[in-house]
């Protein structure tokens, strides 16, 4: 019986296969030679795993603005500007500004002005800063307001700014003093009575506050009271007409005045006879913008002087004090000053104390 030739032929196909698979494995290049690549494994250390802090960090970073830093070398044909990136604005909002001339803090102060120190304006307690130790934060050494002014951020000049970092360079003491409050009380001195002695008219006035032993005698226009500063004034006799409305009777009723004054502080006080009065006298109550003073209150009457901290060698006489402010007058040159009405956000801008 003769065999199939299938088998035969089977076989002979295989090891065909057999050989071309061999000769292609030994003439095509392997994947090592094609990628280079002789392990799957990373080189070098193995990494070490991502710490929640590690990551908090780092999106941290995404919350502040990042300056741009300018290079060292620059080109004779170009030159880099200088941009702020702020990723938080991205991609919704202006995430990324030109630093210039006009660009400026949310309080005001140009970032240029921040930059020209080396002070950090990405820092959101920038303003409030002191770097010099000085007592003046940031903004109130840009600002660099004069006694008595008290300027919006945006409104002052950089060019009369002071030098942050020097403690010698600063606004004026007394541009820091603020009214915060004054108070008010009755008036303690009464026009009881007068009377004619030897062609003169002489006047007797009560102090409330005062013994009776203490009480001043007959006094005639210009002699000084010996109380508080006050002399006795003009005098200004006058009668008037009253129907009482009971009886229907008519009498004169007595309505003189007597003027006491102050000529230091140019205070004019007008008591009527027998009448009690509001006192034009109070107490004001001053505060210095200081680290230093920010639990300190100066209380001074109308009329007294006292001395301001920092300034030791000045004394100054309170004028006058008003919702708006207060009037100062420097005892030795006898120039007067402004001081302004204490806004409670001021606070903001003083520094913390330094201890």
């Amino acid at each position: 019986m003769t065999k199939s030739p299938e088998p035969i032929i089977l076989a002979v196909a295989l090891l065909l296969l057999a050989l071309g698979a061999a000769t292609l494995a030994y003439t095509f290049p392997s994947v090592e030679e094609i990628t280079g690549v002789k392990s799957l494994e990373a080189p070098g250390d193995r990494a070490n795993p991502l710490q929640a802090e590690g990551l908090a960090s780092s999106l941290n970073l995404w919350n502040s603005p990042v300056l741009w830093v300018e290079p060292d070398d620059h080109h004779r044909l170009f030159h880099s500007d200088i941009y702020l990136f702020f990723p938080s604005a991205y991609p919704i909002g202006p995430y990324i500004k030109k630093l210039n001339d006009k660009t400026i803090s949310p309080s005001g102060v140009p970032l240029w002005w921040y930059k020209k120190y080396g002070l950090d304006f990405t820092d959101s307690n920038v303003d409030r800063e002191d770097p010099d130790n000085d007592g003046f934060s940031n903004i109130v050494e840009y600002r660099n307001d004069p006694v008595g002014v008290r300027r919006k951020t945006i409104d002052c000049d950089p060019s009369k700014s002071c030098n942050p970092l020097d403690p010698k360079s600063h606004p004026e003491y007394l541009a820091r003093l603020r009214l915060q409050k004054y108070e008010t009380r009755p008036f303690h001195i009464q026009f009881r009575g007068y009377q004619q002695l030897n062609g003169k008219t002489y006047f007797q006035l009560y102090l409330n506050d005062v013994p009776s032993s203490n009480q001043p005698p007959l006094l005639k226009s210009g002699d000084p009271l010996g109380f508080e500063g006050y002399t006795i004034g003009a005098f200004h006799q006058m009668f008037k007409d009253y129907t009482d409305p009971n009886t229907h009777i008519t009498s004169s009723k007595d309505v003189s005045t007597l003027e006491l004054d102050k000529p230091e502080i140019d205070l004019k006080v007008v008591v009527p006879f027998r009448k009690e009065i509001d006192s034009p006298e109070y107490t004001a109550v001053f505060v210095m913008l200081m680290p230093s003073e920010t639990d300190k209150a100066i209380k001074i009457s109308r009329g007294k002087v006292f001395t301001v901290p920092y300034l030791p060698d000045q004394s100054f006489l309170v004028i006058e004090a008003n919702e708006n402010g207060a009037t100062i007058r420097d005892t030795k040159t006898q120039q007067d000053f402004t001081i302004p009405k204490l806004d409670p956000a001021e606070w903001d801008e003083v520094p913390a104390a330094t201890h």
